[in-house]
Formats: structure tokens, sequence, C-alpha cells
């Protein structure tokens, strides 16, 4: 049976492009109803109780993370599609949602409805949903969407000690759990940390350095984390480091 859809942006030729493509290259997908804002995409959202909404961000008398306080629980899958705000991407891959760029491309529209179709074959609760909305709401306590296998958990991103890239994968070690392999390279978490007092302090480490315990000023430099983990800095990051601690931890 086809997994139920709606379509939610203000612009006419943007529904039916995406329609168009949906129609010709997804069957999985059956698009129930379109939507030209928020207001009406609650209405149409009570009515046919999609399991699955393509969401464009920014519209005229609201966004859609505003959709998203009109309901308690969030008993469908979101894809959003946008054509800017890098504040919304940010929240959005915090919380390992699926998003789509304008202009769409089929194959980024085909990978997407295939992550999400798995999901909802699998019934897995939409917790993705959820955590982005909080973080919109409180993005200064967030927490991180980190996919291991076929699970998303989410961490609070105050108890992230230390990453450590191993080519594509991302080893991160925490406060108050196991260390976790996650399939992102050391850049992603770079970029998504790096307001949250996260530094690059070696080719393959990225650090909190709110986690940071002592600093050994010897010919490399070695920083010493909450858990006991010692840390290289590389020659060539050295000063910044040290002027990054001098800055945050005003030694």
């Amino acid at each position: 049976m086809p997994i139920s859809a709606l379509i939610v942006d203000d612009e006419k030729n943007g529904r039916e492009n995406l329609a168009g493509l949906i129609k010709n290259y997804c069957p999985q997908l059956r698009v129930v109803a379109e939507a030209n804002s928020v207001a009406q995409a609650i209405i149409e959202i009570q009515d046919h109780q999609p399991q699955l909404i393509f969401l464009d961000i920014e519209m005229p008398g609201g966004n859609g993370f505003q959709l998203l306080e009109h309901f308690k629980d969030f008993p469908f899958e979101v894809v959003f599609v946008t054509a800017y705000d890098n504040y919304a991407i940010k929240a959005i891959r915090f919380s390992a949602s699926d998003y789509i760029l304008k202009p769409i491309n089929l194959n980024e529209l085909i990978a997407a409805i295939e992550k999400v179709s798995q999901r909802i074959r699998n019934q897995n609760e939409n917790d993705r949903i959820r955590q982005l909305y909080l973080n919109t709401v409180h993005p200064t306590n967030p927490k991180i969407g980190l996919t291991t296998g076929e699970r998303v958990e989410f961490v609070e991103v105050k108890s992230i000690i230390r990453c450590q890239g191993e080519i594509n994968y991302t080893h991160l070690y925490f406060t108050d759990k196991k260390p976790l392999l996650v399939a992102k390279s050391l850049i992603e978490f770079e970029e998504l940390l790096g307001e949250y007092n996260f530094i690059r302090v070696h080719k393959t480490h990225l650090i909190s350095l709110n986690h940071v315990v002592s600093f050994s000023r010897n010919d490399v430099g070695i920083l010493t984390m909450s858990n006991g983990d010692k840390i290289s800095i590389s020659r060539r990051r050295k000063d910044f480091t040290i002027n990054q601690l001098k800055s945050i931890l005003k030694f």
C-alpha cells in the first residue's frame, strides 16, 4: 500500500513540480493533499492523517517549524524542502532529519524518500521531529541525533567530550555513556559543533573546551580531558588552541 504524503509549499509551481516528480519516479508514495500555508497544512493533516509531509521552511504567515508547534506528538515523518536559511539546515542536521534543497534534484529526492519510507515501514517512532522542535525552542541546550546502524540516538551536546575522526567515520566520547561510532566525517561534526566551544586541535581530533582539565606546554602540547584521555595538539594548531583556551577558560 502506498505511503500517503502531503506537500506543504506556498509556491504553486513548487507543489506541482514535486507532485509530478513523485508521480513519475516514486511509486511507493501517493500525494493525498497539498497546502500553501501553515494554517491550511494543519487542516489537511487533520483531514488526511498523512504518513509523510514534504515541508517548505519559509512561507508567508508562518514557517515550517511553526507547523510543528500545533502537534504534541508527531505521527508523521517529515522531509524538509528549502532553498535557503542556514540556521534551519543546521537545526535539521542536528536532529538527523532529512531535507532536500531547491531546485529539487531527482536523485536526492529518491534517496530521501527511500530513507523515510524504510523508517515508516519499520514503524519507527519519529523522535527526529520531536527533537528538532525542541532544539528550535531551546537552542542553547540542544541534543544532536547520532545515527548508529538503524537507530538514532539523541545526546546532549554538553555531554560530548571529544570526537576522533577515522576516514568517513567519527568516534564520539561522552561523560555518561560508552563511545559511539557514527558514519559522519570529523569535518561535519566540526561544522555542527563549532559554536558550542568545540575546536579542532589535530587533523583527527575535535575537542570540547568545556571538558579540558589541563594543558601541558611541552614541544607538542597535550590536553587532558575530563575522562582522562590525553590528546596531542598538532604543531600547526598549537597557537590557535592556546588562544582559544585563554579566551574560553580565562587562564
